[in-house]
């Protein structure tokens, strides 16, 4: 078996080529001229470099393929048309070439986001039958993928998943999140402490993600794929648990927040380069629920996920540690308690 993963050198996708290497499965990763290749130097794979704005590149890189994962997103831009040129645009473009060159593909996932259909308007967790309302262009540009995948579904073996947040190892987006509670023992917080947000490991998502690649009954589908739901209350204390530490929530008022991320627009556009706070950024916390519902993968395909999110946040708080991304970290062995 042979299969093709973009964003291979991400949080995600060098997750996932480790998964799949673990499952017998030959790899090929598209790698970009600029991106670095730390986390899968070592590893037995084929490098390809190329990028998905360019034709030929893909079509060499599709051929002879079992499975494709489309990984790679563009997840912080200043503008919609950013986000759509490589969202959205290099998304069509791989379906093309897989079209054009695929003989025996088995199935191709892309890896889209929860933003794709934006916060609960209700209380409930969305699911797969929510009408979409991405509230930026970030989930707008995913949502436009997904249809640009979704209409070559008579032609190609497709699947859709949402994942929400993901964290674990690698993970860079809740680091700044560790090195508060760890400096000063606050945890920022915009608003409630009750705002409730799905959360999935990644080692849960990877291996949902090949689950879902080996399930016939998937192709056609698109599913939401989750690890729990927990208040932002819930997490705070489960960040301090996991550095070995008691932390506490610093409250942060909507106006303050809007300001900061004004501050990060104007910051990024006077360096060029992005910044973890921005008014797309701010616009997400905001929001009083980010939660979904992950049955239809469970009664599908019997999607499990294991990773509870105090193991998970010790597994990812002793990674950092042991990667100088924090100041060490104990490892109690309690991961699970």
């Amino acid at each position: 078996m042979k299969a093709l993963v973009t964003g291979a050198t991400g949080f995600v996708g060098s997750n996932l080529v480790e998964e799949l290497l673990e499952a017998g499965v030959d790899v090929v990763c598209l790698v970009r001229p600029t991106s670095d290749i730390v986390w899968i130097r070592h590893l037995p794979v084929d490098i390809q470099i190329g990028a998905l704005e360019d034709s030929e590149v893909l079509a060499r890189a599709v051929e002879d393929v079992d499975y494709i994962f489309h990984v790679a997103g563009l997840t912080r831009a200043r503008t919609e048309q950013e986000y759509r040129r490589v969202n959205t645009d290099g998304t069509r473009r791989l379906v093309d070439a897989a079209v054009g060159a695929c003989t025996r593909l088995r199935r191709f996932i892309y890896v889209s986001s929860l933003a794709a259909v934006g916060p609960n308007r209700r209380s409930r967790p969305v699911d797969e039958s929510t009408t979409p309302h991405p509230i930026d262009g970030y989930g707008a540009s995913k949502l436009a993928a997904e249809y640009a995948v979704l209409n070559e579904a008579d032609r190609l073996p497709v699947t859709i998943l949402r994942p929400p947040a993901i964290f674990g190892p690698r993970d860079r987006n809740f680091l700044p999140i560790f090195r508060s509670a760890q400096r000063f023992g606050r945890v920022p917080v915009v608003g409630s402490l009750e705002k409730q947000v799905s959360f999935i490991h990644i080692a849960d998502l990877t291996a949902g993600i090949w689950l879902t690649a080996l399930e016939p009954v998937a192709i056609g589908k698109t599913y939401f794929m989750a690890g729990g739901t927990h208040t932002l209350g819930k997490v705070v204390e489960t960040v301090g648990k996991s550095i070995g530490r008691p932390v506490r929530p610093l409250r942060i008022a909507a106006p303050l927040a809007r300001f900061a991320g004004e501050l990060g627009e104007w910051a990024w556009r006077l360096t060029g380069k992005p910044r973890a706070l921005s008014r797309h950024k701010v616009r997400h916390l905001l929001q009083k629920r980010w939660t979904c519902s992950w049955a239809k993968a469970h009664e599908e395909m019997n999607f499990r996920p294991t990773v509870r999110l105090i193991s998970g946040m010790k597994q990812t708080a002793w990674w950092y540690g042991m990667h100088g991304w924090l100041r060490p970290v104990p490892d109690t062995g309690d991961w699970d308690e």
